[in-house]
């Protein structure tokens, strides 16, 4: 298991309201019903509502697809032809983000200063499903939390009839092509982030 930088650690704030540091969204694809089959990962990086850093990655599900998931997302065996594991790149991943997130972080005055920034918060469209398909994947929990955005959207935006991710993201006018994981994870971030912003709690 990939040694996670001490960034990358803390858990989220109990109110995301109060939230001002960077948003990470993350979203997966599976290729079949199994727990922890993921065949793509999508993380971007939102910082004042605006994404300044993001990236896809194709992965081997190590299971046969099953034509009902190729079906929604579009991705065949083609695609992850000589692609890693997630558990194989993970230390990849947590690279990519925790050096997103040093690129927000002003310079100190004081090298010896503490600049107090908050920790990501990391945030997933129904995220209970996104953090059981990566820790299965893994084989081990994941070191932080997962803020949900369904929840947040249902506090933020409460009339609204439905609160999937296509509904939210039309309604905030958030582009998406749906079932792509790297579109997923910036409407994600951008929906959290604008929830923030009307004050919603995580």
């Amino acid at each position: 298991m990939a040694r996670v930088p001490r960034l990358l650690r803390a858990g989220i704030p109990r109110i995301a309201a109060s939230h001002a540091g960077p948003i990470v969204g993350i979203d997966v694809e599976t290729a079949a019903p199994s727990h922890g089959a993921i065949c793509a990962l999508g993380v971007a990086m939102v910082v004042r509502g605006e994404v300044i850093r993001e990236r896809h990655w194709y992965l081997n599900p190590q299971v046969r697809f099953d034509p009902r998931f190729i079906a929604i997302h579009g991705i065949t065996p083609d695609h992850v032809a000589g692609a890693p594991t997630l558990a194989s790149t993970w230390a990849s991943v947590l690279a990519f983000i925790k050096i997103a997130v040093d690129e927000t972080r002003p310079p100190k005055l004081f090298p010896d200063a503490d600049t107090g920034d908050p920790s990501p918060l990391f945030v997933a469209h129904n995220a209970s499903f996104d953090r059981l398909q990566i820790e299965r994947a893994l084989g081990t929990p994941l070191p932080f939390r997962v803020a949900c955005t369904v929840a947040m959207s249902r506090r933020a935006f409460p009339r609204l009839a439905r609160h999937n991710l296509a509904t939210v993201a039309a309604h905030l006018s958030i582009p998406l092509k749906h079932h792509d994981a790297l579109s997923d994870a910036r409407a994600c971030a951008l929906i959290a982030a604008r929830c923030i912003e009307v004050g919603s709690g995580a």
